[in-house]
Order: C-alpha cells, then structure tokens, then sequence
C-alpha cells in the first residue's frame, strides 16, 4: 500500500505541474502571495518554474516509492514550496 500511496502522490504531483504553468491570475488556484497577485509577469514566471519543480518532484516521488525514505518525501515537498515562495519574491525585489 505504501509504495501505491507514493506512486499516486508523485503522479498528482506531476500532473498539477503539468498544468501548472496555464494557471491564469487569480484568488483561487495557484501560489498565491502578495506580490504574484499584485503582477501578472511574476505570477507567470513564478508559475512557470514551479510547474518544472513540482514536475521533478513528481518523479523524485515515484523513484522514491522503492526507497520509501521519509526524509526524499518532506525534502521534495518543501523544495517544491519554498523555491517558488522565495524566487517570487526575488522577482518582487526586482519590480517585476
């Protein structure tokens, strides 16, 4: 069971980083802060890397899925969060 749970979490993972970067601006669906809602250029940008991030940890999942290690679980989670969090804001440090 636990190695089907890790394949289907990867899976969703990659499947909403497919679709990712098609996500327009909006207050329901996508990463939304402050400073994404306030410029559709780093809403886009922020949206287009996250989509390749949240795709790579799809398929870090996956293979983990025979490792089964916790710490390539919470890694590939956090990285997938807090890089977009923090390039976005990088890009709102710069004005765009």
């Amino acid at each position: 069971i636990g190695t089907c749970v890790y394949i289907l979490v990867g899976a969703m993972f990659i499947l909403i980083g497919n679709y990712m970067h098609k996500i327009k601006q909006n207050y329901t669906v996508g990463i939304k802060l402050p400073w994404t809602l306030n410029s559709e250029e780093n809403w886009n940008r922020t949206h287009r890397m996250a989509s390749w991030l949240w795709i790579i940890a799809g398929i870090v999942l996956i293979l983990n899925s025979f490792l089964r290690t916790d710490w390539i679980l919470i890694a590939a989670i956090l990285l997938s969060v807090v890089i977009p969090i923090g390039y976005s804001y990088m890009l709102f440090r710069k004005g765009i």
